[in-house]
């Protein structure tokens, strides 16, 4: 099987090296609450623990992206139906420094007083902010929820440094508003990039964040304590999902991120634990997207290709059979870990593989691999109208799928009869069974139900795009204007349309 490219995969390198290039560790977007934040700062912590840091700078650090992280749950509570436009968290560290950028959804209304507010604390120096910190603390003018600013005062008073800031008017409701503070490791550094274009580059990041929805994305060292970290945040976006779908999420992150811990090859050389990679999450209307990359020697791709199109040529049940063959034959020094992960994940995930190399240099090349899980489309619950005098008996039952209309048909309102049950098939049309069958067993209909059998085949025939659809007309052997009606509605549509004679009497089986 020939790999498909995807933007997904390319988008891996295009993240990759933006995220070594602007030294980014990790960025999420998505909704803040408390479990995600803790497991972001839990995160945080492992990183700052593991750097070179001063204990000074590390708590100064951890302080900002506490208030950070306060700041943009407060303003999701404060503004209704963000779920468009989720949250947004930017770690870098740079040579010289660190700089957290946080983003949250406002009202547009509210702009003008934060901007004030922020160009007046950047106007005060080291003893004025605390005065006036003071001053609005003794005042009593803000909530429970921080307000009148103290929390941006403290930012601003432990980072040393004049807050970064930009706004994106969105429309004329809301406004995206980041916060951009540094915090400096090595002090007088004259080599920071202006803030004007640090904003601009951060909206363009975000801005592909938003187009391919993506979650989290991280760049770095990755080991087990990561991984850890990175399920956790995941695990408080996730919780509210069905388990079978939390639990393909977690086994698909984790052979990935394993994967990259235990395999990766170093192109940089470093003396942490773990190896350079990225890895990011997708969630899009029909699943979640999984993409991992990272340096590999150019002697393994070879076979890494080989592996990965031979489990996706492969049906599930061969699929199981190679993956219970691996098992059996495990020897510890020689067990193929990356083929038994690769099997397990394409068992769990149902879909192909895509992946790519992208050449690095003459040993090197850069490997993404993405894993898609799909969602299971809701069932729909069947459809049932109890027939009349004037109007028949319907049954739509998705999982039959056999499609019942009989009876008699004319009813005072042939619109409003059959609108729901056109409705329905409309929704069914979306996502049907492999195969579709309807049944139409009528004694008599009138010219109105006529028009809205028309609607319906046009139906069938979107149906038809995605099943195997049949249909069976009957209609009573002595009546000859019903054939010729029938014949006529088989002319419509160019379909399995079987025009079928009965005794009267037949009306009154239940096929069903």
């Amino acid at each position: 099987m020939d790999n498909k490219k995807n933007t997904y995969n390319g988008l891996a390198l295009v993240l990759f090296e933006k995220m070594q290039q602007d030294n980014i560790e990790y960025i999420y977007r998505g909704e803040f609450n408390t479990g995600i934040t803790d497991s972001i700062l839990n995160l945080a912590e492992t990183n700052l623990d593991n750097s070179k840091d001063g204990k000074k700078t590390r708590k100064r650090v951890y302080f900002i992206l506490v208030e950070g992280l306060q700041n943009i749950t407060r303003h999701q509570e404060e503004v209704e139906n963000t779920d468009d436009i989720p949250g947004l968290l930017i770690i870098q560290r740079k040579s010289y420094d660190y700089v957290i950028t946080t983003g949250n959804l406002i009202k547009s209304e509210s702009v003008e007083h934060l901007k004030g507010l922020l160009e007046k604390i950047n106007s005060l120096d080291k003893k004025e902010l605390k005065e006036y910190y003071r001053t609005i603390l003794s005042s009593r003018t803000f909530s429970a929820k921080g307000g009148a600013g103290l929390g941006l005062i403290e930012i601003a008073r432990k980072s040393g440094n004049k807050l970064n800031f930009g706004f994106e008017k969105l429309n004329e409701t809301f406004s995206f508003f980041y916060l951009q503070t540094r915090i400096n490791v090595v002090k007088n550094n004259d080599q920071l990039t202006t803030d004007e274009i640090s904003i601009k580059n951060t909206n363009t990041l975000h801005r592909t964040l938003e187009d391919n929805k993506i979650l989290l994305n991280f760049s770095g060292i990755f080991n087990q304590d990561k991984l850890i970290s990175l399920l956790s945040i995941i695990d408080g976006h996730i919780r509210q999902k069905k388990v079978a779908m939390r639990n393909k999420v977690y086994n698909i992150m984790i052979e990935l991120l394993q994967n990259i811990a235990r395999h990766a090859d170093d192109y940089v050389k470093n003396t942490v634990d773990g190896h350079y990679g990225i890895f990011f999450v997708s969630e899009h209307n029909s699943g979640f997207t999984f993409t991992a990359g990272n340096y590999i020697k150019k002697d393994k791709a070879e076979m890494l290709k080989a592996k990965i199109d031979s489990v996706n040529n492969l049906t599930q049940t061969e699929l199981s059979k190679l993956h219970f063959q691996t098992m059996l034959s495990y020897k510890e020094e020689r067990i193929d870990y990356i083929g038994l992960g690769i099997t397990d994940m394409r068992i769990k995930s149902k879909n192909p593989f895509v992946y790519d190399f992208y050449p690095v240099d003459d040993e090197f090349d850069f490997y993404s691999l993405q894993v898609t899980i799909t969602k299971r489309p809701p069932k729909m619950k069947k459809f049932e109208i109890e027939p009349t005098e004037d109007t028949p008996y319907v049954l739509l039952a998705e999982e039959k799928p056999v499609f019942l209309i009989k009876g008699m048909s004319y009813p005072e309102n042939s619109l409003e009869f059959y609108k729901p049950v056109l409705e329905w098939l409309m929704k069914y049309s979306k996502n049907p069974k492999s195969l579709t069958a309807f049944e139409v067993r009528l004694k008599y209909y009138n010219t109105s139900t006529t028009k809205e059998f028309i609607k319906l085949l046009n139906i069938i025939e979107e149906i038809s795009k995605k099943s195997a659809v049949t249909i069976k007309w009957y209609y009573d052997i002595e009546d000859e204007d019903a054939f010729a009606l029938a014949a006529q509605f088989s002319k419509l549509i160019n379909l399995d349309f079987q025009i079928i004679p009965f005794e009267v009497n037949y009306f009154d089986d239940n096929i069903l």
